[in-house]
């Protein structure tokens, strides 16, 4: 919501990945990372061959130094966490070696870290009207430009999401 301040999560839109009752885990999809720091990080992966090169993600504030893909469903690592039937995310060195061998996912995203949450604590945020929620969608995802994917998310809730300020809250 707009009356989030902190520069991490303003204009934020986070995938939940796992939620149960010891937390949430997400990642963030619609940040990418300063090009000047790109190629460093394609050049540590070995992704920087990669044409066109894939964007990098800052993904959330959690072991940024942890790299993640977001990628379609239908390729399966043995470290791959399902997220819907369109959608799973790896972090591990295989996939990128599959990535880079042409084997990997046709269809990701490269993210640096990830937003966490402990038991409770995002319940307590989402009552406090800090987050709005919506179902995860492939094509938005990989299809939105990501300078348009918050407006873009504002305008399925049918509101114009500036008009918001200050705190909301549930009736």
């Amino acid at each position: 919501m707009p009356h989030l301040l902190d520069p991490v999560f303003k204009h934020t839109i986070l995938l939940m990945c796992n939620h149960d009752e010891k937390g949430a885990m997400g990642i963030i999809i619609n940040k990418p990372i300063p090009s000047a720091n790109v190629d460093d990080i394609l050049q540590e992966t070995g992704l920087v061959n990669m044409n066109p090169h894939p964007e990098v993600y800052f993904g959330g504030p959690v072991s940024v130094s942890t790299g993640m893909i977001l990628h379609d469903a239908n390729y399966n690592s043995e470290n791959s966490l399902h997220i819907s039937s369109k959608l799973n995310i790896t972090s591990n060195e295989q996939v990128i070696e599959d990535i880079k061998s042409g084997s990997g996912p046709k269809q990701f995203r490269f993210a640096l870290g990830y937003a966490e949450w402990g038991a409770g604590q995002l319940e307590r945020e989402i009552e406090n009207g800090d987050w709005l929620m919506m179902p995860a969608d492939y094509n938005f995802i990989f299809n939105t430009p990501d300078r348009k994917k918050w407006s873009t998310s504002a305008q399925q809730f049918g509101i114009n999401i500036t008009d918001f300020s200050g705190p909301t809250g549930l009736a």
